[in-house]
């Protein structure tokens, strides 16, 4: 009989070349045996969970999932599951994982078999998605917010502030309860208002504390100090005269924020989980927006204010709000950066222009200005959406700025993010073996922005002008074009809304002049300086929001 030939042996390079694959992989990898043995793994899953370097050396898979346990939020959940596939030892599965110190996981896993169709082990896959969960997540909650603006704006007793604030504003946060604590100038005693989560008992018990009572909800109301509580431990740590309240109330984490009302302390907002609670900054500042929209209520009940300077407290916080949105700029070496953002000089209005840029990696930084159509909360929910999901989106795809916008509409419309919106989104990094020392690369990708102006050394001045493309949000599967340029050491360029070349009165054309003009005037101001000169002789008195990023190639 005729010998058949055997299955096909890797040589060395081959092997190789599938382990550096498998190390330069996003995903954290690795497979273990049918017996139990983690037979291979790689770097990124040695940095998504930490396991310890003996256990890891021992080549247990129990040992190495025991380990883990104590970073799940449901670690039975997780076991359990684990040792289902195991047992069916065939098909796939994929989930996400919830870690304690926050993070997501996107778990997949598949079974292995050999080329007789033998079970051989399992292959486990994860990735870390906690950016994109937490971008849709705090648009959808700062949307949320807004609407409890509104309601707060409505109300007409403090029973419906608290209503307010222990029904809508606590889900924005997932609390369980929420608790008013009211202070007078003075006063020898504070009042509490509390949600029913808590019992009839424990509610009458609090009415009324003298101003000494070892409580959170005091102490914050009393001092204007902020307190976050993980879980009950901490909060008895640091409040040991709490622990009967704390014990009856049934409560773990907790967040109390300052009521403050024209520079003065009013009480304090808290709101109680049932559970630990690992306080997010992104939860911080929604508690405290919170509990501004809250001391703004009461303080409109106390002094029987009228309507009108109710809007413009509705006005600030929307304001501040988008202001929350417009995250502090990076500082690479090889450039200055300066943005602004000025709201319309309408009253009330709230608009959907943005500016952002962050580090994308490998020395490139990535910049954005936007504007989301609209001039109402609507517009500013959608551009807190569109902004956070570019925001991931950037982080996760490894792309040109057109295949960043690309990759951006395609996630709106999968996300039924239904709005239109403009966007110039460049890329910019230094140029190391170029012919000009110190040079920057500007790439760049229009979706129907006004054109970047670029600000030359000698002060001449240009728009970059290419072929007009597509809204975000008209053609999500429509390819984008991407367009480049060397930037010179002392090279200026600015990003704009239309607010800052649009009037009523004049036509486009004109202002678009006037900006060339007046910015090569101007050229040589520094970038914070130009900024606010551009502000002052061309947005006075606009009647839409102007976001202004300036960036200047060092030298």
């Amino acid at each position: 009989m005729d010998d058949q030939p055997g299955p096909a042996v890797p040589d060395r390079t081959e092997l190789a070349l599938l382990r550096a694959a498998v190390e330069g992989g996003l995903d954290g990898m690795v497979v273990v045996s049918a017996d139990g043995r983690m037979v291979t793994s790689n770097r990124r899953f040695a940095e998504i969970w930490p396991i310890p370097a003996e256990v890891v050396a021992s080549g247990s898979d129990e040992a190495a999932l025991a380990s883990v346990l104590d970073k799940l939020v449901d670690p039975d959940a997780f076991l359990a599951r684990v040792h289902e596939l195991y047992g069916t030892a065939s098909g796939a599965a994929r989930d996400e994982l919830l870690l304690r110190d926050g993070r997501v996981l996107d778990r997949y896993g598949a079974a292995l078999r050999d080329g007789c169709g033998d079970y051989i082990g399992w292959a486990w896959y994860f990735r870390d998605v906690t950016l994109e969960r937490a971008a849709v997540v705090d648009a959808g909650r700062l949307g949320a917010l807004i609407a409890v603006a509104q309601r707060l704006a409505d109300a007409r007793s403090e029973d419906d502030v608290l209503g307010v604030v222990s029904g809508d504003g606590a889900s924005v946060l997932g609390a369980a309860g929420a608790v008013l604590c009211l202070a007078e100038p003075g006063a020898a005693r504070v009042r509490t208002l509390a949600t029913a989560f808590f019992d009839a008992g424990l509610r009458a018990e609090v009415a009324e504390l003298p101003v000494d009572a070892p409580l959170p909800i005091v102490r914050v109301a009393t001092g204007g100090e902020a307190v976050f509580l993980t879980d009950r431990a901490e909060a008895l740590d640091r409040f040991p005269g709490a622990r009967a309240s704390y014990v009856r109330a049934r409560t773990e984490g907790a967040g109390v924020v300052p009521l403050t009302s024209h520079g003065r302390t009013i009480g304090s907002l808290a709101v109680v989980f049932t559970g630990p609670h690992p306080w997010r900054t992104a939860d911080r500042a929604l508690l405290q927006a919170l509990a501004a929209l809250t001391a703004q209520a009461l303080d409109r009940l106390r002094a029987h204010s009228a309507e009108q300077e109710a809007t413009r407290e509705v006005r600030r916080l929307g304001e501040a709000l988008q202001h929350s949105l417009l995250t502090p700029l990076p500082r690479p070496e090889s450039l200055q950066m300066a943005a602004r953002y000025r709201p319309a000089a309408r009253a009330a209005r709230v608009g959907g222009d943005w500016y952002d840029a962050f580090p994308a990696g490998d020395g490139c930084t990535t910049l954005v200005v936007g504007d989301v159509a609209g001039h109402d909360r609507t517009a500013a929910v959608a551009m807190a959406q569109v902004r956070n999901v570019l925001r991931g989106v950037s982080v996760t795809v490894d792309a040109t700025p057109a295949g960043v916008l690309a990759a951006l509409d395609r996630a709106l419309h999968r996300l039924r993010v239904d709005t239109l919106a403009t966007a110039v989104l460049c890329q910019a990094e230094a140029v190391l073996d170029g012919p000009v020392p110190g040079a920057v690369r500007l790439r760049w990708s229009n979706a129907g922005h006004p054109p970047p102006l670029l600000l030359h050394p000698d002060g001449s001045a240009e728009f970059l002008v290419r072929a007009p493309e597509l809204l975000l949000g008209v053609a999500p599967d429509r390819a984008r074009t991407d367009h480049e340029v060397t930037l010179a050491p002392g090279t200026t360029v600015v990003l704009y809304t239309d607010g800052l070349v649009e009037r009523r009165d004049q036509d486009l054309d004109d202002g678009s002049a006037r900006l060339r003009s007046v910015a090569a005037d101007l050229h040589g101001l520094a970038p914070d300086r130009l900024c606010d000169a551009l502000l002052d002789r061309l947005a006075a008195g606009s009647e839409d929001d102007v976001a202004l990023l300036v960036l200047r190639v060092s030298g």
